[in-house]
């Protein structure tokens, strides 16, 4: 039986991300309102003025709100968020940081309509007062990616069990993953010989790239035609070539930038490291494993949601750059077991994590949240 929501609704998303940031939370929304217009809901998009996430919601053909946004009370933006939601009729309102759920939930005191949610992709609602008074007070319930992230929050010992959801992230199961191996040589200067080893993710802290290369620099050591790719734009770029630098490994690395189309360096790769600090239910390896290729992963987040065996990947201890350095030989040494894992866990992506599914799942928490708040609960 479809359990759906009856009515289209008019949904708001809400990322205060900065002006030239795009991750994993941003692709989430994108992807999310995407789906929900397919089915009917009307989306709105509220970020930053100028913000790359903006200009990618206003090119998928969304309503986009640009805003100056500074403090988390700032008056003249919760007048105008209020307003927004009574001239859009607003249903629900899906928020990504605590800045956002304070902007959007103080607009909410002023027009009650929408329900406001708040979308935590990763664990990052601390455990004080100030916290709990917020989201006891402001928020209807809270979307997460992962058990792992829900069974923090539980520990806190004031948000209850049903206030949070788990909706894991969906993937587009049936894109065809493929590369034209020459040109993407040709266009970004690869050598011709030698395994291939990837890293995707921004140019932050919590991605520990610095990591991945010295990893790179002990693999270096046994294969020194080894390839090592790093897909990602952000601030620890220039920082990032003085280490590699320094490591030795400058003249075997790639540093491609942001890439709209980063499915064809999961075709072109053997291998893709995940070396985060933390994560939620990382994309990279969601996408990686699609792709079909073995993924070797520090134990955060949501990572054992997805590499549930050592049939579809290898997860090390956090930080472990001598395991992990090991693992990666050993997937090099057998081309085999690359290709088993890889098989593998495709078929567990495709079988567990469609992008219908999570669609449908959202849907359905939307409209369980719409008519827990008509009833009054």
């Amino acid at each position: 039986m479809d359990t759906t929501t009856q009515k289209p609704l008019s949904i708001f998303f809400m990322n205060s991300v900065s002006e030239d940031s795009w991750g994993g939370g941003e692709k989430w929304m994108l992807t999310a309102a995407k789906g929900l217009r397919d089915r009917g809901h009307t989306i709105y998009f509220a970020g930053r003025r100028n913000s790359i996430f903006l200009a990618n919601c206003a090119e998928a053909g969304f309503p986009v709100y640009p805003m100056n946004i500074k403090s988390d009370f700032g008056p003249v933006n919760i007048f105008k968020l209020a307003a927004f939601y009574r001239r859009n009729r607003i249903d629900v309102v899906i928020a990504n940081f605590n800045k956002d759920v304070r902007l959007t939930g103080i607009a909410r005191w002023l027009y009650p309509r929408p329900a406001l949610l708040a979308r935590s992709g990763l664990a990052i609602l601390p455990n004080n007062w100030k916290y709990r008074l917020t989201y006891k007070r402001l928020v209807d319930g809270i979307i997460t990616n992962t058990r792992a992230i829900k069974e923090t929050y539980l520990r806190y010992q004031w948000l209850e069990e049903p206030f949070i959801r788990v909706i894991y992230n969906g993937i587009d199961t049936s894109v065809e993953i493929k590369v034209d191996r020459e040109q993407l040589r040709q266009e970004f200067d690869l050598p011709e010989e030698g395994p291939v080893i990837t890293s995707v993710g921004r140019l932050t802290p919590q991605k520990q790239q610095e990591l991945f290369l010295e990893v790179a620099q002990n693999i270096h050591k046994e294969w020194p035609e080894a390839v090592f790719i790093i897909v990602g734009e952000g601030e620890l770029r220039d920082n990032l070539k003085r280490y590699a630098n320094e490591l030795g490994v400058l003249d075997n690395l790639y540093m491609v930038g942001h890439q709209n189309d980063v499915n064809r360096f999961y075709a072109y790769s053997d291998i893709v490291l995940l070396t985060s600090e933390v994560e939620g239910l990382p994309n990279v390896v969601m996408e990686a494993m699609l792709a079909g290729k073995p993924v070797v992963a520090f134990d955060v987040g949501g990572i054992r949601e997805l590499i549930t065996s050592e049939k579809t990947g290898i997860i090390v201890p956090p930080n472990d750059i001598y395991l992990m350095t090991q693992r990666t030989l050993e997937l090099l040494m057998r081309p085999d077991l690359r290709a088993s894992i890889g098989k593998a866990a495709r078929e567990y992506i495709k079988e567990h994590f469609s992008l219908d599914k999570m669609i449908r799942n959202l849907e359905i928490y939307l409209d369980e949240i719409i008519t827990r708040r008509a009833a009054g609960k």
